[in-house]
């Protein structure tokens, strides 16, 4: 695999760290549980951490260098790509290793995995995670346009790859409309959750118990957000809805889960926006910015919240939206990308235009103050998550490899998103 500008094992909460890191980390792990030699490559980034890390389920990551042992823009690693793959020769070279599938994750893994794929005469699947064309179409007005590099980087790699995997079918539909891909070139292979992790607690004591753990009071009416802070997120949406919601909802508290653990220009950038929007809906007693959370800390969060609200402008799959459902919290999303996949209006959660705060705070509001609502879409959210287990997330994936080594391949798309009742 490659993973070229983050690696699958870094602390979450970063701009370079998310969702996609989850989904590359779970499914190494699970194929490496099931005998599958998985390495996977990465930029270093840290002189702090090992060139070679053996995870616990067996799977390594390999980083290699290139340029400066710090983070680079996205436009800086570009330039590297060159130096990148050399090294990713070299140190495979060192390490006797050889492979039977290549499998990129993001456009400029892609860039790197277009010539090591010839290099190495071996099939190659790509996994995109966003898509360039989606975020300009829906970003916010404080969000700068993707570049034409990325645009331009990421045609080329949908069009060289064997195989384009889509997380569910609406990619699927989005990559042939937009991007004028064959249908017979796509496979859908839907991300995952950790259903040992992220998990309702028994009964009544969900909530109750989650808000003792986390010191939260019972009386409150909790709106939980999980994600990057960045205007494509949707978060001043959120901020909008709340405010209409303050004298209708007693008690309420909007969480705000997401930032970075290290100085980042652009998030805080952001939160400075988003704090004077609060300020100026008188919302500063009813909003709290958290800060990074871990994946150990998510699942009692999600817990305690009475829904978890996902405002994005875009999102390709939406992992967050889909941690809630597992734990048995309703979720209201914008009617957006793989959002509409998972949420199922009116059964585990809602979806709401998008940008839309009137009918996003109505939306809040009947999971809010409708307890008998509320809890049915919580029973209905927790078994709706029980299809997206990582076991069914590897099993796609290694159907799409099969397909791909398959010698008399016909090129036949997988429809997996089917039996995930997608």
């Amino acid at each position: 695999m490659l993973s070229v500008h983050t690696s699958p094992l870094a602390a979450l909460g970063g701009r370079d760290t998310g969702g996609m890191n989850v989904y590359i980390r779970q499914l190494a792990r699970e194929l490496a549980a099931r005998g599958t030699h998985v390495d996977v490559f990465t930029r270093l980034s840290d002189p702090n951490i090992p060139r070679i890390q053996h995870d616990v389920s067996g799977f390594r990551v390999l980083s290699v260098p290139a340029g400066p042992e710090q983070a680079v823009t996205r436009e800086e690693l570009h330039e590297l790509l060159p130096r990148v793959i050399a090294s990713i020769e070299d140190l495979a070279r060192a390490e006797d290793a050889t492979y039977d599938v290549l499998h990129s994750h993001y456009w400029l893994s892609g860039l790197a995995a277009r010539q090591l794929t010839n290099l190495w005469q071996v099939p190659w699947a790509h996994m995109s995670h966003t898509l360039a064309l989606l975020k300009d179409e829906h970003r916010g007005p404080f969000q700068q346009p993707e570049t034409a590099l990325r645009r331009e980087g990421e045609d080329a790699v949908l069009r060289s790859a064997d195989g384009v995997v889509a997380s569910n079918e609406i990619e699927r539909r989005e990559l042939v409309d937009r991007y004028g891909l064959a249908p017979s070139r796509i496979h859908v292979a839907p991300c995952g959750v950790d259903l040992g992790l992220f998990c309702p607690e028994s009964g009544l004591e969900n909530h109750a118990t989650a808000r003792q753990r986390i010191g939260r009071n019972s009386d409150e009416r909790i709106v939980l957000y999980v994600g990057r802070i960045e205007p494509l997120k949707g978060l001043d949406t959120l901020l909008a809805a709340s405010a209409l919601l303050r004298d209708r909802v007693p008690g309420l508290k909007l969480l705000i889960a997401g930032g970075s653990h290290t100085s980042d220009e652009p998030t805080e950038r952001e939160l400075a926006r988003l704090n004077a929007i609060a300020g100026s809906l008188g919302l500063h007693d009813v909003v709290e910015f958290l800060g990074p959370k871990s994946q150990a800390e998510l699942p009692d969060l999600y817990r305690a919240a009475d829904v978890c609200a996902v405002p994005s402008r875009y999102e390709s799959f939406g992992m967050a939206a889909l941690e809630s459902l597992a734990c048995g919290t309703p979720v209201v999303a914008s009617r957006t990308g793989g959002l509409q996949s998972t949420v199922r209006d009116g059964r585990n959660g809602y979806l709401a235009p998008i940008g839309d705060e009137h009918v996003f705070a109505e939306r809040l509001a009947s999971v809010l103050c409708e307890s008998r609502l509320a809890r049915r879409l919580g029973e209905e959210a927790a078994r709706t998550a029980l299809r997206y287990s990582w076991q069914r997330v590897a099993d796609a994936n290694l159907g799409v490899y099969h397909n791909l080594l398959a010698p008399d391949r016909t090129e036949v798309p997988l429809e997996v998103g089917a039996d995930l009742g997608m």
